[in-house]
Order: structure tokens, then C-alpha cells, then sequence
């Protein structure tokens, strides 16, 4: 009976937390970024990222099972085609390719530049886009590659095709497109300010791109529904700039990105709506089998699911508060000259005076470049509201994302130094 009473509580605490986040945590075992995540069905599934480290689940990533690749550079990107086919690409050239489901690869050496980006159209026709505007087509399952080169060396960040013939590269500052397999690619949009790291299409009329701005500071979406003739801006609604994007449908969309950023989209990408991702590592890859079923992928081994699109589903009042609804953070003045005043509340019932609060402060990048702890009692408050100073006269003018970490509550929000 004893044992019974556990399991029953166990069941029913596991059901509250499920209900509560959305998204849940899938245990890697890894500490290794996950940089790239794809599925074959609802049950099979790989990862890939940093230091050669790929993971297989045959179970809906109930366990993930480290496979043996034999090398230690980085994976970026990883691509799965049917029940046995996967190509990963990363760091230094490196191409590694099965066709027994991850039980053996094989490798091209093909370049030394950095490959980004991997999509296959079938089992015989794939593309990989990388580093100093190089295009890398296959004609037969990798067994060899040729080489493109755009005109101008920038970084191709992402590609993805609609169907056999039709598909795009996103890069820094450049959209490309082809309509013959990619024997051709033109230029479809252009604009240098503008770093693109992610693009999907859903159909040949219907795709997305996420975007960075480095002239307003801001990240965006960019939409089309006429195939990439036209390109129209729309806010992601949060402050970090996507990473990765996928649609099951041409309404229902996903990005993610730094911060443990989530946003959804049910109507195109017109509109987003912010998710609670329960993390604030960076998520660098998201797939989705089915509009209710999806995977994230994301720094420090970290893997997320969800069985609900990542809607939250309360039982009764049990509903987990968002960072932002307990932390409240606000910058002003923002944009700002040299220093800016940090505040954030604290509600009192969180709060005794031997806690602390951290600050840290990223670049546009998500590189941490200042890192502070404050006690509760030497800072100023009125209300439960606390601020504080932060001085920011030793970095440049640009986009930077401050985070305000308390007693396992964290929130992150943009910041405009100008000077």
C-alpha cells in the first residue's frame, strides 16, 4: 500500500510539473552543447554538437545513447532522411555520413572551412552551406561533393528546401534562392545589416527567417508567402534573435534562441507569443514531428520536450509564474550613454536579507562579459523594487542583454548602449 501511495504521488506531482512548464527536461547525460536535433518519426531522433558528441533515442528521447563517431570536432548541423540515412556536418570540413542508422560513418574531405548547415531533398541529392560563401552540392548520398562559391565571401549560416527543386540559404546579409536543385543561386534579398541565421520553408511559397539588425539593435522575423519575392518584418516578441526555426504547417511555427528564448507563432508568423522554456541557456536547434510534439536542443547537454505545442496545460491554480512576472526587470534610460539604472521586484514573500541577486551582461553574441553578485541589503529598494547601477563606459556602442538571477528566477531583457 505504501508503495502504491508513492507511485500515485509521483505520477500526480510528475502530471502538475508537466502541466505547469510546457516544456520538460529529457536527461542527456552530456554536458557537450547540442547544437542541431532532427527526428525520423515519432520515435527515433538524433543530436549532434560540440566535441564530435551525437546522441540517438529509439524511444521518444526517453534515453539517449552516446554514438561513437571518432572524433572530437564540433558538430553543427545534422540531417536524417529515412530510418537509416544521417549527415552531420561541423567544424574544419567535417562531413560524416551513415547509412546503417549511426552504426558505422564514413567521412568526406571536402574543405577546411567551417560547415554550417546540411539539408538532403532525398537519399541522393543534399546541400551544405558554410563559412566564406561555400555551397557544397551532393548528387549521390555524399559519396562526393562539388563545391560553389558565392560571390561575396560571407558566412551561409542555414539552408532548407521546399521540395526537389526550390530552396534558400540564409547568411549574413543575403538571402539565396534556387529553382533548379541548386545548380543556381541568385540573390533574393539583400541587406548587409542584417544577420540571418536561420531559415525554413514549409512549402515553395511559405518561409520564415530569423534575423539581427545591427543597425536598430533588434531581432526580428522575416516572412514571405510568395516564395521569397517579397520579405516582410515582424517582432518576435522577445529579445533574442532566433536560432532556429521549424513549422509543421504554414500557421504553426517555433523559434528558438538565446536565453532559453521560446517563441510560438499560430498564425503564420504574424504574431508571436513567448513560451516558458524553464531555462535560460541558449536553445540552438528545435524540430517538431507533429503540431503537439517537439524537441529543443541547447547548451550544457540540455534537451527539452514537449507533447503540447509547449502550452501550458494548469491543473487547478497550480500555474508556474514566468521570471518576468516575479522579477519584473526594467532598464532606464534605455537606449543609454555609458551607465544605465537596473530595477527589478521582488515580491516579499521571496524575499529575507541574506539574499543575493546576480547580474550578467551579454554582448550580442551571447558572450558573458561582466558578471556580478549583490546583496539584497546593500542595494536600494522601495516596495519590494531594488536598483541598481550598471556601468557600461568600457564597451562599444551596440545591442547587449542583461540578466537578473534570483533564488532560481532568472530574466533577461535588451539593453541599447549608445555613445
Amino acid at each position: 500500500m505504501k508503495s502504491l501511495i508513492l507511485n500515485i504521488i509521483f505520477i500526480f506531482s510528475t502530471a502538475i510539473s508537466f502541466a505547469q512548464s510546457g516544456w520538460f527536461v529529457q536527461s542527456s547525460n552530456v554536458n557537450d552543447s547540442l547544437r542541431s536535433v532532427r527526428f525520423i518519426n515519432a520515435q527515433t531522433g538524433y543530436t549532434a554538437g560540440s566535441n564530435g558528441r551525437m546522441l540517438k533515442t529509439t524511444d521518444s528521447g526517453n534515453n539517449w545513447i552516446p554514438l561513437n563517431l571518432n572524433t572530437s570536432i564540433d558538430l553543427l548541423s545534422i540531417f536524417t532522411f529515412s530510418d537509416n540515412f544521417v549527415c552531420c556536418c561541423g567544424d574544419s570540413g567535417l562531413i560524416l555520413i551513415s547509412s546503417n542508422a549511426g552504426l558505422s560513418w564514413t567521412s568526406a574531405n571536402v574543405t577546411f572551412l567551417k560547415l554550417r548547415s546540411v539539408f538532403f531533398t532525398d537519399s541522393l541529392n543534399g546541400h551544405i552551406t558554410g563559412d566564406s560563401g561555400l555551397i557544397l552540392k551532393t548528387t549521390n548520398s555524399g559519396i562526393s561533393w562539388m563545391n560553389y562559391f558565392y560571390s561575396s565571401p560571407i558566412q551561409f549560416n542555414s539552408v532548407c528546401f521546399a521540395d526537389s527543386i526550390h530552396g534558400w540559404i540564409a547568411g549574413y546579409g543575403a538571402i539565396l534562392y534556387t529553382a533548379d536543385n541548386g545548380l543556381n543561386w541568385i540573390n533574393q534579398f539583400v541587406d548587409g545589416k542584417l544577420i540571418l541565421n536561420s531559415v525554413f520553408f514549409k512549402d515553395y511559397l511559405h518561409g520564415w527567417t530569423g534575423y539581427y539588425d545591427n543597425s536598430t539593435f533588434g531581432p526580428e522575423i522575416l516572412r514571405t508567402s510568395s516564395g521569397g519575392n517579397d520579405w516582410r518584418s515582424y517582432s518576435a516578441g522577445n529579445n533574442s534573435y532566433s536560432l532556429s526555426l521549424f513549422f509543421t504547417d504554414t500557421l504553426n511555427g517555433w523559434s528558438s534562441g538565446y536565453y532559453g528564448n521560446i517563441v510560438r507563432t499560430s498564425n503564420g508568423g504574424l504574431n508571436w507569443i513567448n513560451q516558458i522554456s524553464g531555462t535560460d541557456k541558449h536553445l540552438f536547434s528545435v524540430f517538431f514531428i507533429n503540431s503537439s510534439t517537439g524537441w529543443i536542443t541547447g547548451e550544457d547537454g540540455l534537451i527539452l520536450k514537449t507533447t503540447t505545442g509547449g502550452v501550458i496545460t494548469g491543473i487547478g491554480n497550480n500555474y508556474q509564474n514566468s521570471p518576468d512576472e516575479v522579477l519584473s526587470i526594467s532598464n532606464y534610460p534605455n537606449p543609454f550613454n555609458s551607465s544605465t539604472s537596473i530595477k527589478f521586484k521582488i515580491p516579499s514573500d521571496k524575499i529575507n536579507s541574506d539574499n543575493s541577486v546576480e547580474l550578467k551582461v551579454y554582448d550580442a553574441l551571447g558572450n558573458e562579459i561582466y558578471f556580478r553578485i549583490y546583496k539584497l541589503s546593500s542595494l536600494n529598494s522601495e516596495n519590494n523594487y531594488y536598483k541598481l547601477i550598471y556601468d557600461a563606459s568600457g564597451f562599444a556602442s551596440g545591442m547587449y542583454f542583461y540578466k537578473i538571477k534570483f533564488n532560481g528566477y532568472s530574466s533577461v531583457k535588451k539593453m541599447i548602449l549608445l555613445k
